[in-house]
């Protein structure tokens, strides 16, 4: 765990040694299986929160039905921070999003009211949450410029590209369902899109899995 710490937290080296000891003494680990469904937000706040390994999407509810109801802002590999989990602690933010166990998860998490009081006594750690946060809401706002302006084919392309390097294989095992909450539209719409895909040899789609086929031209889509 320290090993773990010391290398995702930048401020590690500015805290003093009693700081550490009580990190190390009070972060603990949870560990959940696939498709389990976390919400965070004020009421649910319980600290900054680090996944150890495994795979987490981070969503919000789009509020509109016949859209799919979802929006994917981003996705948390091994080693990173899920920034918004400490985001909850601004008493200036009241944010609320869900977060969707892709892979089976160990998390680590840093208890909200330690956390709160060394970064209040500590300058470094409160820097690093403000730069985390500001660099973070740089993800949210250019995923939400893609739902609104960028047309649909573009995304489900640009969709495809991240689940193949997340992958690592031009086989791609991944639902439409899976996909149009992704994109946060209607299944029919991702359907009708990957059929038109498949017709024009850039994809080649089975019960369950996509192949890609010529990523060179899904990327200039």
């Amino acid at each position: 765990m320290e090993e773990t710490l010391k290398k995702t937290l930048n401020f590690w080296p500015y805290l003093s040694e009693v700081e550490r000891q009580e990190i190390l003494y009070q972060t603990f680990k949870v560990e959940y299986d696939s498709k389990k469904i976390l919400i965070h937000g004020r009421d649910e706040c319980k600290g900054l929160m680090i996944v150890n390994k495994g795979r987490v999407r981070v969503y919000i509810n789009s509020d509109n039905g016949s859209n799919g109801g979802e929006i994917t802002l981003y996705r948390l590999l091994d080693g990173d921070v899920c920034i918004l989990s400490a985001a909850c602690m601004m008493k200036s933010l009241d944010i609320s999003v869900s977060m969707e166990i892709e892979e089976h998860t160990e998390l680590l998490v840093i208890p909200k009211g330690l956390f709160l009081e060394i970064s209040n006594n500590n300058i470094m750690v409160k820097n690093y949450l403000l730069e985390e946060i500001s660099d973070k809401f740089s993800s949210v706002i250019w995923a939400l410029n893609q739902y609104i302006f960028t047309n649909m084919a573009h995304r489900l392309s640009s969709a495809l590209i991240e689940h193949r390097a997340l992958a690592g294989s031009d086989d791609v095992v991944i639902t439409h369902d899976t996909l149009a909450r992704d994109l946060g539209t209607a299944r029919e719409v991702v359907t009708r899109l990957l059929k038109q895909f498949q017709n024009d040899e850039l994809v080649e789609l089975s019960r369950g899995k996509i192949k890609i086929l010529d990523m060179n031209r899904l990327i200039k889509i």
